[in-house]
């Protein structure tokens, strides 16, 4: 797995951010409210990634799947699996993992 990470950060290195473990001073669209754990949140809730409470293995695996800093999420699919859709691609994450990503919601544009 760590050969896969490496091989990520070379192919990827846009994507690879470190670890976030605080909100970012740029906040675009969002509603200013405290991060909640993605498990939390009903289909369809549309969020913005804030950071984990994830060891760095996962984090780490994460980012080079896509959750990268400020990144859109919308969840397809609450529960065990839970399915979510980062860019274009859907990620299954165990509920463990969705209780350690931290989310705050996207306020809906009129």
């Amino acid at each position: 797995m760590v050969a896969i990470l490496r091989w990520a950060r070379q192919v990827f290195p846009f994507m690879i951010d470190d670890v976030v473990t605080a909100a970012p001073a740029r906040v675009p669209k969002t509603s200013g409210a405290v991060p909640i754990p993605l498990s939390s949140l009903r289909t369809g809730a549309v969020v913005r990634f804030r950071g984990t409470e994830l060891d760095p293995a996962s984090c780490d695996l994460l980012r080079a799947l896509g959750l990268t800093r400020e990144c859109q999420l919308t969840l397809c699919k609450a529960g065990e699996p839970c399915i979510v859709q980062v860019r274009s691609t859907r990620i299954g994450l165990s509920g463990k993992v969705a209780a350690g990503i931290l989310v705050v919601p996207e306020l809906q544009e009129d």
